[in-house]
């Protein structure tokens, strides 16, 4: 049997067609624009055109154009000579000029004295000609354009930042939230954010285009994430302080532990690593080699690490509010509700009780809509705390609810929230038979439902969660909880990408600076 081909979405041919057609525009683009190049000089004041001469090693590989006078940034006078290519190879460029300027200087009576003094002066570069006909210059390390690899840079990051907002945008309409969903997520804000500060940054600095070479280049490259750091500092201790707030709350009501100080936490790891990226980038030459090829990757791993991590949280956040949001469109045939603790007298504690009332309230939404009842799947073992199990705790408060029994399947074996998802799942394919065809819902505090579809999406399962809510102070820490627990269920996949980014811009920097 033929396996069948996949076909390609529309943002996989959007990308490929944008990617394609952008790095071929700028190939014929270099072949024209590059084939030209300016040699700059700085005078001390001005030249005689007429005076001006310049010869080539080898006259067949580049031909001289016009030679002017020009000016840099309104800083300074300069002596500007165009030259195009003509064939590949090598040659060197000479240029003898007089450079022509007023020297004052103040005598032993104090008198200014001005003297017009003219200096002769020599200058040798050599070029490389490639094959399509750029110019590359050997002793500046750059061509002209150069500067538009950032644009280059910037063009490619929005388009696959377009590329994932529409696959994003596709997961969230099919409630897709899964793991993939906040990969792609931070992928958004970091693309986004850093194609936005490129742009600037390359519209300001473009009367120093002239001068910029690889090395500039290359050096911003590695700075990218610094930059990103620096950017979203503000918002992210905002952040972090409103976490620390609900905290303080949290304490209040709650009780301490160190559960509920996770903002607080996060507030003093945004801090230090922020510390901690100024203390690694600090002016390198008053170190050892060394220890300067140490400092360097120290902080190209700090810078890393603050930005993977930071662009994961707010992802994170977007994806769990978002997947709170969805609205459930069609009946349900069953509806898994996630256990938690319960009371020492076996009723449920307030927060197991607003997922089971957020069942029942689902259910009597599809009854009226659709005249159909799901049944329920209460889940979760006992404690050794516990005198009875969840699941058994769950299905008293559902029969007091006028549930009938014989549409309550309880699964009492489960001790966390992956095992609510498989344990279920094997109930609910005894009752069904065909898992694949029987609608699922499961029921949840809203700080949870992402995990759940993640957890779901792990087992095989296609679901979708229904949200309770819980106290405004108890969500934020909750949803750092969830996080974190996100963050070890994908531990390798999180440790590959971190040394993997760590070689990449250690070594832009080792680049740089060596």
């Amino acid at each position: 049997m033929k396996k069948q081909k996949r076909k390609l979405k529309n943002r996989h041919i959007f990308c490929i067609f944008s990617v394609a057609l952008i790095l071929i525009g700028y190939f014929i683009f270099l072949c024209t624009y590059s084939s030209k190049y300016t040699i700059l000089l700085l005078l001390n004041g001005t030249v005689d055109l007429n005076t001006v001469r310049v010869e080539c090693s080898d006259e067949g590989i580049v031909k001289i154009g016009n030679i002017r006078q020009g000016s840099f940034n309104g800083i300074s006078d300069t002596l500007e000579i165009d030259v195009e290519s003509i064939r590949s190879g090598n040659t060197d460029v000479i240029v003898f000029y007089d450079d022509i300027y007023e020297w004052e200087e103040v005598d032993d009576n104090g008198v200014l004295h001005s003297t017009n003094v003219v200096e002769s002066k020599e200058f040798r570069t050599s070029y490389y000609v490639l094959p399509f006909g750029m110019i590359w210059c050997t002793e500046n390390d750059n061509f002209n354009g150069l500067w538009t690899i950032k644009l280059l840079a910037d063009a490619l990051m929005i388009v696959f930042a377009v590329t994932f907002i529409l696959a994003f945008i596709e997961k969230q309409k099919t409630d897709d939230f899964s793991y993939s969903m906040v990969t792609i997520g931070g992928l958004i804000i970091f693309l986004s954010l850093t194609a936005v500060f490129s742009e600037y940054d390359t519209v300001s600095s473009i009367g120093d285009a002239s001068v910029m070479n690889v090395q500039n280049i290359i050096y911003d490259l590695s700075k990218m994430n610094t930059i990103f750091a620096n950017l979203t500092f503000i918002p992210l201790f905002i952040f972090c302080i409103a976490l620390s707030i609900s905290n303080i709350m949290l304490v209040r009501h709650e009780g301490f532990r160190i559960n509920n100080l996770l903002g607080i936490m996060l507030g003093i790891a945004v801090i230090t690593g922020m510390v901690l990226m100024n203390f690694f980038g600090r002016d390198l030459y008053m170190y050892s080699e060394t220890q300067q090829i140490l400092m360097v990757v120290m902080n190209a791993a700090v810078s890393f690490i603050f930005c993977y991590f930071e662009c994961l949280l707010f992802s994170t956040v977007l994806c769990a509010l978002l997947s709170t949001k969805y609205r459930i469109k069609q009946p349900m045939d069953y509806i898994i509700i996630l256990g938690c603790a319960i009371r020492k007298d076996g009723s449920p504690t307030p927060i197991l009780r607003g997922r089971i009332d957020r069942a029942l309230s689902f259910d009597k939404e599809q009854f009226e809509k659709w005249n159909k009842h799901a049944k329920f799947v209460p889940s979760g073992g006992q404690g050794s705390n516990e005198v009875i199990s969840e699941a058994e705790s769950m299905k008293r408060y559902l029969v007091e609810n006028g549930v009938p029994e014989e549409c309550i399947l309880k699964e009492d074996k489960s001790v966390n929230t992956y095992q609510n998802m498989a344990f279920s799942k094997k109930v609910i394919e005894a009752d069904a038979g065909n898992i694949s065809k029987a609608g699922i819902a499961f029921s949840t505090t809203n700080y949870h439902v992402f995990r759940g579809y993640t957890l779901a999406k792990r087992l095989g399962m296609k679901v979708r969660g229904l949200s309770a809510k819980t106290k405004l102070y108890f969500f934020p820490n909750a949803f750092l909880r969830e996080f974190v627990g996100l963050i070890v269920e994908q531990k390798r996949r999180h440790i590959l990408f971190i040394i993997l980014g760590i070689v990449f811009f250690a070594s832009l920097y080792l680049i740089v600076n060596f």
